[in-house]
């Protein structure tokens, strides 16, 4: 007879939901089940008995983080070939909220016979085995990583438990269903963020800006992202930056299109190191914006920057501001709060890696991600809030000439 252990980690409190497991997948063995403050008493046919002592999080929050945070340093100390693998295991571990620690005892020519049922239930559970040998794997027993660096799986997705299903949060179908969508794009990709990020709420936002607004705002973006990167070829002559811009500026009559920080920013001789890093970047608001209104296809995904050249040709395939409003096409409603809530999904798995030190999930570019973020909760609001709090449109401003 040999006896083993399973420690099984789930990220539900409800220890509710081990029994209906236990009763669902092992209701032709179970004669009699005892629940205590401590476990589980299981009878099975044969005189056979199965043990599970539990903690939770619930239980006893000290105790059971002290045990949580021994589990992820010691994690944290192996080696993987893949490294987004391990990061999403931390995150795994960190959102465990339970432990079960199953014994039971089998002849060795039956080991599969028995382990099989218990590992059903762990899926049930939406469980991670750790096994005696080291080897932490899923509910199918591949391995995600042991003390060896091994890893027998490509992707691994963390669940953390949260019902987004619950009709007392006020989500309408529509929401769910959003919410799914961008979920499914994040588990395809190997990003975690938590699935109870607040998803854009149909009744109460809007979109306030219409295509005029959007491509005006396109167009000045893309003239900032310009001048920026003349400036940086320039060695920081501003003069010069500017001269590669003004007949475009002219061209699109452009001038009322910038916010008043944009209008400093340009008519600055010496412009600050960080306003030259963040309007770097601004052919990315650009992208989006043109994608909002179908000029580009396709919001591609935000692991690589966009094609500055593409963004400013395809505005000035258009010679005017007129006719690029009168070839836009204002997307869906529901197809920009769909790129939003997405979006705003990446920029939290971002920013909480770089606050953990991980890498960026997938490959995400951070800086892409936020100038998207921004973009479209431009676009995209509770309320009138405008890009740089001053409204895009400001007819009596002019841009001063470069002396």
């Amino acid at each position: 007879m040999v006896t083993e252990i399973l420690s099984f980690y789930t990220p539900y409190t409800d220890v509710g939901r081990m029994k209906k497991a236990l009763t669902r997948v092992l209701q032709d063995e179970i004669t009699a089940l005892e629940q205590t403050a401590q476990g589980f008493h299981v009878k099975l046919r044969g005189d056979e008995y199965l043990e599970i002592p539990y903690v939770t999080m619930d239980m006893d929050p000290k105790m059971f983080q002290m045990q949580i945070q021994k589990l992820y340093v010691s994690s944290a100390k192996l080696p993987c070939h893949d490294p987004f693998i391990k990061q999403n295991l931390l995150y795994q571990i960190a959102l465990f909220r339970a432990a079960y620690v199953l014994t039971f005892n089998y002849e060795p020519n039956k080991r599969n016979e028995k382990i099989l049922p218990l590992m059903e239930i762990a899926d049930v559970m939406d469980a991670l085995i750790f096994w005696e040998t080291g080897d932490i794997s899923d509910s199918y027993g591949d391995i995600i990583l042991n003390k060896q660096g091994k890893c027998e799986i490509t992707v691994f997705n963390p669940v953390d438990g949260f019902d987004i299903t619950n009709k007392a949060l006020g989500l309408s179908e529509q929401q769910m269903k959003r919410i799914h969508h961008s979920l499914s794009v994040l588990r395809y990709k190997g990003i975690y963020a938590p699935t109870n990020i607040a998803p854009p709420f149909d009744e109460e936002m809007y979109v306030y800006q219409d295509k005029a607004e959007i491509a005006k705002r396109a167009i000045a973006c893309m003239l900032l992202g310009m001048y920026t990167n003349y400036l940086l070829t320039h060695q920081g002559n501003s003069l010069l930056a500017y001269e590669n811009i003004e007949n475009m500026i002219r061209l699109y009559q452009a001038s009322p299109y910038f916010t008043i920080k944009e209008i400093e920013y340009l008519n600055d001789r010496m412009p600050k190191q960080e306003d030259v890093a963040m309007y770097r970047g601004y052919c990315e608001c650009a992208y989006t914006l043109l994608w909002a209104i179908g000029i580009t296809k396709t919001l591609y995904f935000p692991s690589a920057i966009c094609d500055n050249g593409m963004v400013v040709k395809s505005i000035l395939a258009y010679d005017s501001t007129e006719r690029l409003i009168k070839h836009a096409r204002l997307r869906d409603k529901s197809e920009l709060l769909d790129a939003l809530d997405l979006v705003q999904r990446y920029a939290w798995a971002c920013q909480d890696a770089g606050k953990l030190g991980f890498l960026m999930p997938a490959g995400l570019l951070y800086d892409v991600v936020q100038m998207r973020y921004r973009t479209l909760n431009w676009m995209v609001s509770k309320q009138d809030t405008n890009w740089d709090d001053v409204k895009p449109v400001i007819k009596s401003l002019r841009l001063k000439g470069k002396f």
